[in-house]
Parts: structure tokens; sequence; C-alpha cells
């Protein structure tokens, strides 16, 4: 008795692949695309208890624009001006305009960050009802 041979069956999975790297390269494409920075209007909410001391406002407005306690200041002298607060143990609170950009208010997060601050309160308005 002759046995009879089977025969493979050979899938090429050539175009398999080439889909999928397609899909991989859209995917990876559109990420980068989706990053950038994207204007919000920043919450209301009802403030927690105030406490006894007044703190440092810090202000940034929509270009970009520094204000310490109401006076224009650079970024230059942000880095002097908050050394002194945390020498003196104030507290510091980030007023971020409306229109200023979240980016900007997370650089000076992360730099009030590096400089040893720990704790900085946001300020929003409050909501009446």
């Amino acid at each position: 008795m002759k046995r009879e041979k089977r025969q493979t069956a050979d899938i090429d999975v050539t175009p398999l692949i080439d889909v999928l790297f397609m899909l991989i390269i859209f995917f990876v494409l559109t990420t980068v695309f989706v990053r950038g920075s994207v204007n919000v209007n920043l919450p209301n909410g009802s403030p927690p208890p105030v406490s006894d001391r007044n703190p440092v406002i810090l202000t940034v407005g929509s270009g970009s624009s520094l204000l310490w306690a109401g006076k224009a200041i650079s970024r230059d002298e942000l880095v002097s001006l908050v050394s002194q607060a945390v020498a003196q143990s104030d507290d510091i609170l980030i007023a971020g305009d409306t229109e200023a950009r979240y980016g900007d208010v997370a650089e000076i997060l992360d730099l009030l960050r590096s400089m040893g601050l720990d704790e900085v309160g946001l300020a929003f308005e409050e909501v009446t009802q």
C-alpha cells in the first residue's frame, strides 16, 4: 500500500505583517500629534477653611506674565522671591488666569517644587449659589 503524501497548506503572512506595521505606524503618528497645549477654563469651587496666615499670591497671567503680590516680576526675580518666602515659611498661592496656558502654570509649579516647596495652593473663583 502506498501512502499518500499530505500536502501542507502554506499561508503567506507577509500581507498580514504589512497591515500590522501600517497600523502601528498610524497609531504612533496620531499619538504624537495629540500632544500639545490645550486651553481650559480653570475650575470653580468652594474654598477650604482659611488659615491664619496670609499667603503670598503669585499670579500667572494670560501672556505668561507673572505678578508677585500684585507687582510684575520676571522669572529670574521669582527664584529669589520664592527663596525668601521659603526662608520665612510663607505660604504661596498660585492664581492662574482663565486665559493663562496650563503649561505656564505647570512650569511654575515645577520650578517651585525644584526649589523645595512641596505645598502650594491654587486659587479659584468661589461659586455662590
